[in-house]
This record gives structure tokens, C-alpha cells and sequence, in this order.
């Protein structure tokens, strides 16, 4: 089988850890801190229930276009597309967040940024099982498992208390949040080049 290598001088270390980072920001972003944030800003519960339960849609339904993914272009391609596409959703994120329609418009990238990053998710790991041997995949399972819980810890943990921090500093509650989504969005900038 033809492998796409990761350069034969950079090792799995330097780039599964990374990947598998920036793979679980905007899922959590998505899935988590967009319900969190959505309570402080006094959405009601059964709107924030009702309409970020569609944000996980994209993550059901991408079996749907992996065969595109797949066919068209490489896995390198879509990783990096993908990154800068996702650092740009939760950017449009951050800035939807000071403005009267912040509940619409900040749903609308969060679903476009979802869709994204489910297609990231989908080239990360199809170059994770192309890049790597068998016996290599089986060794850095556990790295790629590890750095994903570190991002999830530190956007659930890390972000959270920096919104919250700039809260109780004399932030609204608005910049507060679209400090957090505009970190987000320069790490996975970060990632992309």
C-alpha cells in the first residue's frame, strides 16, 4: 500500500499529538462551550436543549461525505483546510457574540464550524491510519487518546475559568466568551500553518 508519509525526519510524536489537539477543540467548543456560554448569557434552557442538539448532527452524518473526503485531494490537504476553516468559524463566533443576533448568528457558525470539523475528524484519522504501521498505530493510540483529553480538559477547565476571570474582572459577559472562542480560534490557526 502506498503510505503518505508524515516526512520520514518528523516523527509520529510531533504530529499525532498535535492533530489529535486540535481535534477535540472544536468539538468541545461545539458540544460544550457553546451550551455553557449560552446559559450565562440567559438563553433559556429549552432553547439551548432544543438548538445545540443539532450541532452534533454533522458528527452522526459524516459517513455520509467520507467518501468524498476520501477520493478528492489528500489527507494533508483536508487537515490543514479544515484547521484554518475551523479557526475562522469560532473567529466569526467571537465576533457574532457582541451583537444583538448573537444567538442566531453564533448557532450558524457553530453548525458551520461542526460540519468542518467533523470533516477534519474524518481526514485526521484516515491519515493517522495511513501514515502510521500497525504497530505504530497500536503504540500511539494512547498518545492520541491523552492529547485529545488534555484539549478537552483545557477547553472545558482552562477556558471556561478565563471567561470567568475576565467576568469578575469588569468584562461582559459577551467579551468574555468571545476571548475564549478567539483563543480557540488562534490555536487551530496555529495548527493549520
Amino acid at each position: 500500500m502506498n503510505r503518505p508519509s508524515a516526512s520520514s525526519d518528523i516523527t509520529p510524536w510531533a504530529w499525532v499529538s498535535t492533530l489529535y489537539f486540535a481535534e477535540a477543540l472544536p468539538y468541545v467548543a461545539v458540544m460544550t462551550l457553546s451550551v455553557l456560554m449560552y446559559k450565562v448569557m440567559g438563553i433559556s434552557n429549552a432553547e439551548i436543549a432544543f438548538y445545540t442538539s443539532w450541532l452534533y448532527l454533522p458528527w452522526v452524518i459524516k459517513p455520509l461525505w467520507s467518501p468524498f473526503v476520501d477520493m478528492w485531494r489528500t489527507k494533508r490537504w483536508w487537515i490543514v483546510i479544515t484547521e484554518a476553516l475551523i479557526a475562522i468559524g469560532l473567529a466569526c463566533v467571537a465576533f457574532t457574540l457582541p451583537g444583538a443576533w448573537f444567538f442566531q448568528l453564533s448557532l450558524a457558525f457553530f453548525w458551520l464550524t461542526a460540519f468542518v470539523s467533523a470533516t477534519h475528524d474524518i481526514a485526521a484519522d484516515g491519515f493517522y491510519m495511513l501514515a502510521l504501521t500497525q504497530h505504530q498505530q497500536a503504540f500511539y493510540v494512547g498518545i492520541r487518546s491523552t492529547f485529545y483529553r488534555i484539549a478537552t480538559i483545557a477547553a472545558q477547565g482552562g477556558l471556561v475559568a478565563l471567561a470567568w476571570v475576565i467576568g469578575e474582572n469588569g468584562g461582559s459577559i459577551s467579551f468574555s466568551w468571545s476571548v475564549v472562542m478567539g483563543v480557540m480560534s488562534l490555536f487551530l490557526f496555529f495548527f493549520s500553518v
